[in-house]
């Protein structure tokens, strides 16, 4: 007696439809585009903003209810509206691009505040040493335009403390 270890033919039909329906769902929140080598794309992210519009091919979309009593009226009526779907959608990603462009520029604007107020805060620091020293009566020497080493005398130590003074009052109350 001889026993076939293969699975029918049913079983295996059985299996590649159970793949088949839990592959739809997979595909329906994905991103198809063509990218700028002309390769297909598929993602679960939406396109780089470099993509054009016209170069993409399918976007997430909410499933449409069809139940098992659609008839072909029904599936007319639903090829119909994928115009106005597919504008909806381009409409979509154009508002997604820019208010992605907008959350960088804001971004870049915040960036450049902060790193203009760290050099505030770096020359504002600079200025209070600058006065500490001026201030604590030790020799302060500087070289001169001639590559010469000159003392400051007690004058012009006054003169250099005052506009520190002014420039602190002036710089570092914004920064505090």
């Amino acid at each position: 007696m001889c026993i076939s270890r293969r699975p029918n033919r049913s079983a295996r039909l059985l299996f590649a439809a159970a793949g088949l329906l839990l592959a739809v769902p997979a595909l329906a929140g994905t991103w198809q585009w063509r990218d700028a080598a002309g390769r297909m794309v598929y993602s679960d992210q939406p396109p780089p903003p470099s993509v054009p519009i016209s170069r993409i091919l399918r976007s997430p979309t909410p499933a449409q209810e069809a139940g098992p009593t659609a008839t072909a009226s029904a599936a007319a009526a639903a090829t119909a509206t994928v115009a106005p779907a597919s504008r909806s959608w381009i409409e979509r990603e154009q508002a997604s691009r820019k208010r992605a462009l907008e959350r960088a520029e804001t971004e870049r604007s915040r960036d450049a505040e902060r790193e203009q107020a760290a050099r505030n805060a770096r020359a504002c620091e600079d200025a209070q040493t600058t006065l500490r020293t001026l201030e604590s009566g030790l020799r302060v020497s500087f070289v001169d335009a001639n590559g010469e080493q000159q003392v400051l005398d007690d004058a012009e130590r006054a003169r250099r403390t005052e506009a520190v003074r002014q420039e602190i009052a002036r710089n570092c109350s914004k920064a505090s």
